[in-house]
């Protein structure tokens, strides 16, 4: 008996569960949708309307200005080869098939 009236005193409490939160909430408004591009066509031949197409393929506006950067940030992102650092690949390019056994680079640097 102790259990039936536990399950129905559980049974209760979740059907009322659902209930209280029924608060109105305020409608969001739908984006607007973009307007159709319209094709015309003269004669059998078709044209599309390429400044809507160009719009809607244009990227979105920028939220807002991005920060500008502190001088440590723009320095991490700049090139390797602006701010003097070695690069493998570009010594092997000046240096030739005579990296590693000349000191004389096969072209001159510039």
């Amino acid at each position: 008996m102790r259990t039936l009236l536990l399950s129905i005193a559980l049974l209760l409490q979740a059907a009322a569960l659902p209930a209280q939160d029924h608060a109105p909430r305020p409608l969001q408004e739908a984006p607007q949708p973009m307007p159709a591009c319209i094709e015309v066509e003269v004669d059998g031949v078709r044209t599309p309307a390429w400044n809507c197409l160009q719009e809607k393929l244009a990227p979105a506006p920028a939220q807002g200005a991005a920060r500008p950067l502190s001088e440590a940030e723009r320095l991490m992102r700049q090139p390797g080869n602006q701010m003097l650092q070695y690069n493998l690949e570009g010594t092997r390019q000046r240096m030739g098939n005579a990296l590693g056994t000349s000191v004389q680079p096969q072209r001159p640097a510039r």
